[in-house]
């Protein structure tokens, strides 16, 4: 591993504090509509993970399962997807979401698999 150039830990810790304070706003999906949700806080744990809270409120009525969450950036780029499946019954409250994003190095493992390990 000597020929890998290592990205330095205030580096880092400079790209989680920028996607930490660049995040904007979530969307989630029910149905095919997308509904946005504000970002209620964004943190950095003290593992190194930026966290991130939304509220999946109750402007959709009646019994809803949510299949997709989004978060955006301050320029409407989406930084990070996944697909869910959060069934909630109908309600007057919403669904607290916590989103918890790793910022880390790999480098290609040894086995020649295609596959990377963490540094």
């Amino acid at each position: 591993m000597a020929d890998i150039l290592t990205y330095d830990s205030a580096y880092l810790a400079k790209e989680r504090k920028r996607v930490k304070d660049d995040v904007s706003y979530a969307r989630y999906k029910v149905g095919s509509s997308w509904y946005q949700a504000d970002i209620q806080s964004a943190e950095i744990l003290s593992d190194g993970r930026v966290e991130v809270t939304f509220t999946i409120d109750h402007t959709v009525s009646g019994n809803i399962t949510v299949t997709g969450i989004e978060l955006y950036d301050r320029n409407g780029i989406r930084i990070a997807s996944r697909p869910v499946s959060i069934t909630r019954a109908a309600a007057t409250e919403g669904i607290k979401y916590v989103c918890r994003l790793s910022l880390f190095q790999v480098v290609p493992n040894t086995t020649g698999t295609g596959k990377y390990d963490a540094l």
